[in-house]
């Protein structure tokens, strides 16, 4: 089969799920024999090869122009490119993302096009209850539209995006999975070191993360909070960064780190040392980090919201929290550090609960065989059209 993801955040430069995982899949179809082609509309400045070859994915990267609508002509050279792989049969299915609207003014191809849901700005937009910029609210709304097949990373993605876009019928449903890493000797965790993994901004519940170490920093000052990832401006274009530090007192600064944004090597290698690993997120689709955490048997806690139970299991192979309570955040994370029995158990179930559920094996023979069932849907159609 000849695939091809548009993806505008394809690693090793910064990114979220979405990169993560279309690597992840893009991998291991190359593996299986596939043909890959990655292209996406990336800043002018992305630390990336303008093209490469990721272990035989072929990967392009168009660059804006600088400028406010710098990503216009990016845009349509980036559908000209596809048109043009599609008229020469170079690739037989697309599949974009349902962010930002990329195939919303796309005339129909002779190949069918996928929007994976991974969570739309329009999306996130209705679950926190934020203000959403016309354009992209357009430019989403008509890709859903546009698009000829529909599939969500998880069943909580999937109701809320028919919600939203007020869609009939049920969107096919296959969670976002992750590679196993293998670990070769026991681990031996640092003592009262927490993990944050994620984009710094409030839907993360990293305000209150910070504000429920703190209340336990006054009774255990041996705990270490690492945060992982990178700085966000807030809607007044202040750093989040900025102002979480100045929720720090003086006395704490040296147990609350920012590392920045790391890649996957050195994020596994602090999943497999520290004591627990936390994502008190208010809004996710299916996320990856908390998948990292778990695989590499980190006792993980999460959030109780949107598709969080289709992941841990409360109390069997991880907890969940209320996000916007940091007594409840706090609670959490010392059941764990005071508990070495109950943190090895939700470790080793949280691993084994990834490994058999979330495999990237297991995404990819479900993704093939959905995509296999969409080319054969849109022949038939295009048949039963003429």
């Amino acid at each position: 089969m000849k695939i091809c993801f548009i993806c505008p955040e394809y690693p090793e430069g910064p990114h979220g799920g979405i990169g993560s995982m279309v690597r992840i899949i893009s991998r291991e179809l190359v593996i299986l024999g596939h043909q890959v082609r990655v292209i996406g509309v990336y800043p002018w400045n992305y630390p990336a090869p303008d093209y490469e070859d990721d272990l035989g994915v072929q990967v392009w990267r168009l660059r804006e122009k600088r400028g406010k609508f710098g990503w216009i002509l990016p845009y349509i050279s980036q559908y000209k490119m596809i048109k043009r792989w599609s008229q020469k049969r170079e690739i037989e299915i697309i599949e974009a993302p349902d962010s930002r609207g990329w195939i919303a003014f796309w005339p129909k191809l002779s190949i069918p096009v996928i929007i994976r849901a991974n969570g739309s700005n329009t999306y996130f937009s209705r679950i926190l209850g934020t203000h959403l910029n016309f354009l992209t609210s357009i430019l989403e709304k008509r890709s859903i539209q546009r698009a000829d097949y529909l599939i969500a990373v998880s069943h909580y993605t999937a109701k809320i995006t028919k919600q939203v876009f007020n869609l009939s019928g049920d969107l096919a449903v296959i969670h976002n999975s992750i590679e196993i890493p293998v670990i070769e000797n026991e681990l031996i965790r640092d003592p009262n070191t927490i993990i944050f993994s994620g984009s710094l901004n409030k839907k993360k519940g990293i305000f209150e993360l910070i504000e429920g170490v703190l209340l336990l920093l006054k009774e255990n000052p041996e705990i270490v909070l690492k945060i992982f990832g990178k700085d966000t401006m807030d809607e007044t274009g202040v750093s989040v960064k900025e102002k979480l530090m100045n929720l720090i007192p003086e006395e704490f600064k040296n147990n609350i780190v920012f590392e920045g944004h790391v890649n996957r090597k050195i994020l596994i290698e602090e999943f497999e040392r520290c004591t627990l690993a936390i994502f008190p997120s208010y809004a996710e689709a299916f996320a990856h980090a908390p998948l990292e955490s778990m695989v590499c048997g980190c006792p993980t806690i999460y959030t109780k919201l949107g598709s969080g139970s289709e992941l841990i299991q409360d109390g069997i192979d991880g907890l969940l929290i209320n996000p916007s309570e940091p007594e409840e955040i706090a609670v959490a994370i010392d059941r764990i550090l005071k508990n070495t029995d109950f943190a090895e158990t939700i470790g080793n179930s949280g691993r084994k609960r990834v490994k058999e559920n979330f495999s990237k094996e297991l995404m990819t023979i479900k993704s093939l065989e959905f995509y296999q069932t969409c080319i054969a849907d849109f022949q038939c159609r295009k048949t039963v059209g003429n």
